[in-house]
């Protein structure tokens, strides 16, 4: 090598040196924004692209098994309800994978990927692709017969949904107790334990789909999923209006739906109360085809309705109500005998791993309720049940009753189940709607989706009788989202009353959005206060998100941060255990202080069951010892040693 050479060489080899040297003092004093965010950006790109490759791989998986049951069904129907039982297919999967220890990056990215493989060899996602375009292209037909607010503010009520969703899940109660504590716990223990937790034997099919998007590392997937869920239950609402009634009727159908406020929240939440509404939905839809076609959405009917099963045990009136349509419906006696048995085959198939697993588990398939089971008594059973709302049977009560539902007066859960006025509002024209429509084909329908309702109101009513517990008005959802399609056609024959100098319709139309604009202001404040741009693109750190919307859960957090890394602590009054840095046994029905006493009586034995147990803490939420544990907790106060306290909050070792 010449001098020459070995200079230029060395001349270069020197200049990059000092260029790195002049380049990394400069980032790492400056640390210009890119490099501070860039991780949030990568963040919600996953979250997004993971919930897309569900979706596609879900829609393409429904598409297949609908080619295959065969029965004569449009592209649209193909693309709503195969992409909901795909979503069904991962739930099973996704659950049963985490269950035998399986659920770890790798096997969930590989599975993932095969199926996506499979679509593009087997060119299957071109049928999805061509239904997509093709339910997308029917929003664009017909816009000119309804306001020309109503399509823009059906679009921003999704939007709102997607933007929502981008958020930490810190102010979705039930997300923090269990649907997103569940998996957390499944994939962590690698198998399924025992514990005494009720709600975590609930059906857990959507549970199941969470179980990727945690085990993925985006927990805002899981509440993507759950948007997107939204999204089928739009895209259903408005495909069985429209092909029974025309665009006109599903636009108004679409616009009652816009107009609940608490839509695009609920949506956004790791919750399932989204996915249970379009299970319910594709049931009564399936069923409803059933009717008049191809006797094979029968099946379709039964197993939508076991996937809405594997949800909530709240959802039994769905099968129930579809039997009575088949016993209505049948052709014969014979005949709707034999149909009764193949339906509810087909749903209790759809519904059967869950209610197997809490058998095997907890001894009971349908644990806590009518036969205990294991960590469950008397106590449990009668605590859980709650206090009677005061309502009784008295008539002005029952009579106000719907009107205190859409104040939210009284509900155990005001921000996740507001319904707005229009419900209520609208009945009349839903009623006037199967009236018009009495001696026509589409009757079957409209009756259909009115008589459910009407069963969900009845029995949610009931149970509001009961107990406080089941005032939420959430509840209602499922039931109470079909009755859009006959009010939404109920709205466009408001013009049946126009008058010569005064038109009804359009002086409803213009109040209707106002309405609605009202309440896409108010979610679009709330939007904004709460800055999911800030998160999504990392300006803000998910801790201080929760410290500023969530303080309690927050100070909870690093009370439990701040034991040793072996504690194992007991909740007291907190019900909450998503997340938590080290062991927990949260509180789920807040009564842990009363039932040890009930099991123990003496304070001793109980402090001695608490050590047997392994805790090493006790967390109490300090609120939550009301007068009824004032003596109990004033018993354990002497074996305890206050460690730490932080707002609402104290943690203390067991001495």
């Amino acid at each position: 090598m010449s001098n020459e050479k070995a200079k230029k060489i060395l001349y270069t080899a020197a200049f990059l040196i000092w260029s790195a040297i002049v380049l990394s003092t400069f980032y790492i004093t400056q640390r210009p924004l890119f490099f501070q965010v860039i991780g949030g950006i990568l963040a919600t790109a996953w979250a997004i692209t993971l919930t897309l490759l569900l979706l596609i791989n879900s829609a393409g998986i429904g598409n297949f098994f609908f080619e295959r049951i065969s029965p004569k069904i449009s592209v649209h129907e193909k693309l709503i309800l195969g992409t909901g039982f795909g979503l069904g297919v991962f739930g099973f999967l996704g659950y049963g994978l985490a269950a035998m220890g399986f659920a770890n990056i790798p096997t969930l990215l590989i599975i993932l990927f095969v199926i996506l493989f499979w679509l593009l060899l087997s060119k299957r996602y071109r049928e999805v692709w061509d239904g997509f375009v093709s339910l997308a292209g029917s929003f664009a037909l017909n816009k000119k017969e309804v306001p020309a607010w109503l399509p823009p503010a059906i679009a921003m009520t999704t939007a709102l949904g997607f933007f929502f969703a981008l958020l930490p899940p810190a102010e979705g109660f039930d997300g923090l107790f269990y649907h997103l504590a569940l998996p957390e716990r499944l994939l962590a223990d690698k198998a399924i334990l025992p514990y005494a937790i009720p709600q975590f034997w609930f059906p857990s099919l959507i549970e199941g789909d969470f179980i990727w998007a945690l085990g993925l590392g985006s927990e805002r997937t899981a509440q993507l999923i759950h948007w997107s869920f939204s999204l089928l239950m739009f895209a259903l609402v408005w495909e069985w209006a429209r092909t029974m009634l025309g665009s006109k009727a599903a636009w108004w159908s679409l616009a009652v739906l816009a107009s609940m406020p608490s839509l695009p929240w609920l949506a956004s939440w790791a919750y399932s109360d989204m996915a249970l509404t379009f299970y319910g939905l594709a049931a009564l839809y399936t069923i409803w085809k059933w009717i008049d076609e191809n006797p094979k959405w029968l099946i379709l009917s039964g197993m939508f309705a076991g996937l809405a099963m594997g949800i909530k045990y709240t959802s039994f009136v769905l099968p129930v109500f579809c039997i009575l349509i088949i016993l209505s419906f049948g052709k014969n006696l014979a005949s709707r005998f034999t149909t009764i048995i193949s339906y509810s085959a087909t749903a209790l198939l759809a519904a059967s791993p869950w209610y197997i697993r809490n058998w095997i588990f907890m001894g009971n398939p349908f644990y806590p309720f009518a036969f205990g089971g294991r960590s469950w008594d008397s106590f449990q059973s009668e605590w859980y049940a709650g206090n009677g709302t005061g309502i009784g049977w008295n008539p002005l009560e029952l009579i106000f009753l719907p009107f205190n539902i859409m104040m939210g007066h009284r509900d155990q859960n005001f921000f996740d189940g507001r319904i707005g006025p229009f419900f209520l509002l609208l009945i009349p024209l839903a009623v006037w709607a199967l009236w018009k429509k009495r001696s026509t084909p589409e009757n079957k329908a409209l009756l259909i989706l009115t008589a459910f309702s009407l069963l969900n109101y009845l029995i949610w009513t009931y149970g509001v009788i009961q107990t406080d517990h089941l005032w939420q008005a959430r509840l209602l959802w499922p039931g109470l989202i079909p009755l859009a399609i006959p009010i939404g056609f109920g709205v466009t024959l408001l013009s049946d009353f126009d008058l010569p100098r005064f038109r009804i319709s359009f002086t409803f139309a213009v109040l209707f959005g106002l309405v609605v604009m009202v309440t896409l202001l108010d979610n679009s404040l709330s939007l904004i206060a709460r800055g999911p741009s800030q998160y999504a693109f990392g300006m803000e750190l998910r801790q201080a998100y929760f410290q500023r919307m969530q303080p309690q859960y927050t100070a909870a957090l690093k009370l439990v941060e701040s034991t040793p890394p072996d504690a194992f602590i007991y909740f007291l009054f907190e019900p909450r255990s998503y997340n938590m840095p080290h062991k927990v046994h949260p509180d789920p029905i807040n009564n842990n202080l009363l039932h040890d006493f009930y099991l123990f009586e003496d304070v001793n034995l109980v402090i001695n069951d608490w050590k047997s147990q392994g805790y090493t803490h006790i967390l109490v939420f300090t609120p939550g010892v009301d007068d009824r544990f004032t003596n109990s907790y004033s018993l354990v106060l002497p074996f305890l040693q206050l460690e730490n306290e932080d707002g609402d909050y104290k943690l203390y070792s067991i001495k």
